[in-house]
Order: structure tokens, then sequence, then C-alpha cells
């Protein structure tokens, strides 16, 4: 290692975003000295206690060594193919919201394009029934893409049993090396320069590193030391608390429900062994006793000096679409990517906060989209102000700096969410209409035949070896 390079790092949190991280450390750089202190479990730390994710935890699980078909046997995860939204919008019904291909480029014109103007002649279905993944998700069936076949362009995530993931993810970082205690923050030890030398535990210990991660949760006792500059995001993003609950399990269906949107909603998630139920609404509603608040939005400074927080202590958003988790490993990955010298020297720092905000910021405008469309009172952002404005003209998507979410996942959410465009591009009008529809209609009983040759979403898990189905 070069003389200025980190050696050390001290992680504060053991629950799934800190043993995240220090298995990614561990593993991109083995030559670190990695410590977690296991501190109590915060309540409010969404992305450790709920099960969601996005498909690009596959990305994350392949840089740290976790393989899918251990964490199935483990019953530390299910595949979800999708989001079933009920009751959401007036101007949509129930739709899916899927990954993946949705129907063929016509030359160089996108498909939604094309699409936007069979929809408006009442020559188009749903968006999602020209997809494989959508067909699959309203028939219930679920399959791994399978390359070469229709079913190869399409994505899914995972559904993981928090208590399950996290084992696993403790062992992991056993056999990388990790070195894991129990502990309690208890303050910190400064330097003359106002660097953190050591961290400090309540029963009198003394933690040394090069760096400082709190992945504690939303209280972030660490990473406050230094600065508490918060951006508030209440006005875009209108509920506050999460009640959590549990049913009997069913494995019958690969996608989540989500109801409602106005006032509330509510989410019903099957996990090994048992159905996750949750309900989201505003603490003006009451029932505050028994909920979770989430103080919605970022911290403006997530890496200052020597301490990088991660997960809910550096953004916390509400479960729609499963950010949390996702966020927290997008965060780690970036941190690798980026790492610093022992100095942590601002320009580098800021590069980091600057793109992690970016990314926040795009997944606030993806949450806000949906509370816009479900017709609740909110702060519409200028960002998400441009991407509609745009989109609803002439159906031109702008895909903004830093976004984590695909074009393919907006627009499934804005066509979705009764987004039409009012027209088309002038590429896309010189089209012939009847021609595209005739293709269309190709396309749809094509797909639609798709499910009838797959096993239900119960059997194809027992054929994986999933365990708690």
């Amino acid at each position: 290692m070069s003389g200025r390079a980190i050696r050390s790092i001290a992680i504060l949190g053991g629950g799934i975003v800190g043993l995240s991280a220090a298995a990614a450390f561990a593993r991109a750089l083995p030559q670190l000295a990695v410590t977690v202190i296991d501190t109590p479990l915060d309540p409010a730390a969404l992305a450790d206690r709920l099960p969601g994710s996005t498909s690009a935890i596959h990305r994350f699980h392949a840089s740290i060594g976790v393989d899918e078909q251990a964490l199935l046997r483990a019953g530390a995860a299910l595949p979800r193919l999708g989001l079933r939204f009920e009751n959401w919008s007036a101007a949509a019904g129930t739709w899916y919201h899927v990954h993946g291909e949705h129907g063929a480029l016509a030359g160089k014109i996108p498909f939604h394009q094309l699409w936007a103007r069979a929809r408006r002649e009442g020559r188009a279905e749903a968006w999602h029934l020209y997809a494989p993944a959508g067909a699959l998700a309203e028939a219930g069936k679920f399959v791994h893409p399978q390359p070469g076949t229709p079913l190869a362009a399409f994505d899914y995530a995972l559904r993981l049993e928090p208590g399950r993931y996290r084992e696993l993810l403790a062992a992991l970082a056993d056999r990388l090396r990790v070195t894991r205690f129990a502990g309690a923050f208890g303050g910190v030890e400064r330097r003359a320069n106002g660097d953190l030398a050591a961290l400090l535990l309540e029963d009198g210990r003394r933690v040394e590193a090069d760096l400082y991660v709190d992945a504690s949760g939303p209280a972030a006792p660490l990473a406050a030391v230094f600065s508490n500059r918060f951006e508030d995001w209440r006005g875009a993003l209108p509920f506050d608390r999460v009640e959590i609950g549990e049913a009997p399990p069913s494995a019958a269906d690969p996608n989540d429900t989500v109801i409602g949107g106005t006032r509330d909603w509510q989410f019903a998630s099957s996990l090994p062994g048992k159905t996750l139920l949750g309900r989201i609404h505003a603490s003006s509603d009451g029932n505050d006793d028994s909920s979770i608040a989430i103080r919605r939005g970022r911290r403006a400074e997530p890496w200052i000096r020597k301490v990088l927080a991660l997960g809910d202590a550096a953004v916390a958003l509400d479960p729609l679409h499963w950010p949390n988790l996702h966020l927290a490993q997008s965060g780690i990955a970036r941190a690798i990517e980026l790492l610093p010298g022992r100095d942590c020297h601002p320009v580098e720092t800021a590069e980091y906060n600057r793109r992690s905000r970016a990314e926040a910021e795009r997944m606030r405008d993806f949450q806000a989209l949906h509370y816009l469309r479900a017709g609740a009172m909110i702060e519409v952002p200028e960002s998400l102000a441009h991407v509609l404005e745009q989109f609803e003209r002439r159906g031109r998507f702008v895909h903004q700096d830093e976004d984590g979410l695909l074009e393919e996942v907006w627009i499934a959410a804005l066509l979705g969410l009764g987004v039409v465009p009012h027209a088309i591009d002038a590429l896309a009008s010189a089209v012939p209409a009847d021609a595209t529809a005739s293709r269309m209609a190709e396309m749809r009983v094509g797909l639609a035949r798709l499910p009838g040759r797959l096993p239900p979403y119960a059997d194809y898990l027992l054929r994986c070896g999933a365990r708690g189905t």
C-alpha cells in the first residue's frame, strides 16, 4: 500500500448496512483492517429492517461474493418480479411495475413513443403487458431469465428476510477476516486539527482507524459530531410513519402488492416463512405509538472529514419501491470507487457527496412522482417538474445526472401511473399507425402465451431449493 492509503476502517453499526460495508471493503481491498462495532439495532433504520431491494442488488452481491442460490437455500431471500399497484392512480387502475425491455424498437424509435399514440387511439393495452416480465407478473409466474429465449430480456429483485440475510452477511464478514464485537457509541476523541482520532465506546474501549463509517441508523451519532446539516424533503414526500406487521406465509405471488396512495398506502411482501405487511401514513393521521418515524431527507454532507455516513444515517426515504438498502449499497460501492487517501481530502470527499446527493434526489423525485399521481398535495421538486414537462409534451425522457434508476424504470412508472404523452416526436409520427397497432397486437399475443409454459411460482421456488416456502 502507498504511504497515504487508508489502512483501517471502523464501522459503527452491525446491521445489514454495516455488514454490507464491511464485506464490500474487505473483499475489494483485502489489505484493509476492517472492524465492525455491533451496536443495538435502531428500530427506525429502514435499510436494516425492511426486506426490499432493487434489481441492482445482483451487482452488489457479485462484488462481495454472495450467490443467490445460497440466499434461497438459507431462507434469506425470494425473487421478486414486480410491484402490483392497486387503487393508486385513478387514471391507471391496477398495473404492474416490472423491469426489463418493453416492446421493441422501430429502428431507433423508442417503443413507448409508438405505444403512447396507440394508447390514445384506444389500440393499446396496459404498458406492462408488452414486457415478458409484465406478462409473467400478471399471471403470477416466475422464471429466471433464460438467454436465447423470449424470457431473456427482463430483470428482477430480491425480497430479503432481514434476520437471515444479516446472518449470512455476518458469516461472510467473518470469512473475510473482519473483526466484529458488540458495543455502544460513547463519544469521540479529536485531534488538534479537529479530525477524529478515535471512536469511544460506553464501556471505555477506544477504536482507532483511518476511516470511520456511521451505519448505525438515522440518529447517526458519530456523523452528527461533525455536522447535523440536513436537507428536509417533507414537502415532496407526504408520509412520515411506517407500521410493520406480519401474516402467515404465502409464496403464491412473485409480486409485492402496493395499495392506496392519497392518504396512506399499504404493502404486502412474501418472505420465507411469513408475509410482511406495512402501512405508510402521515403522523397527523394518528396511530403514532406503534409506528416508526421517518425523517424524510438527506444529510447534506454524508462524507465529512474522516467520517462516512451510510444507509439511514445518510438518507431516509419511505419504503415505496424499496430504495433504502439500494441507496446504502450504492453508497458503499461509490465509496470504494472514490476511496481517498488517509487525509480524506475535501476535493475527493466533495465528489462523493455530489454524486450521492444527485442519486438521492433522483430517488426522491421518483417517489414524489407516485404521490403526485395519487393525488397527494406535495411540493413538486423542480427536477421532477422538468422530467414531467418533457415527457408529457412529446414522450421525451430526460435522464439526469447520477440517476441510479434506468430509463426503463422511470418510463414504466410514468406510463403505469397514467402519464401518457400528449403527442409523440416527429420520427415516431412517421411510422404508420395501423402497422404499429397490428404489430403490437401480434406482440401481445406472443407474450400472453409465455406464462402457460411455466410452473406456478411456489413450485418453481421448490425446484430452486428455496427454504421456507
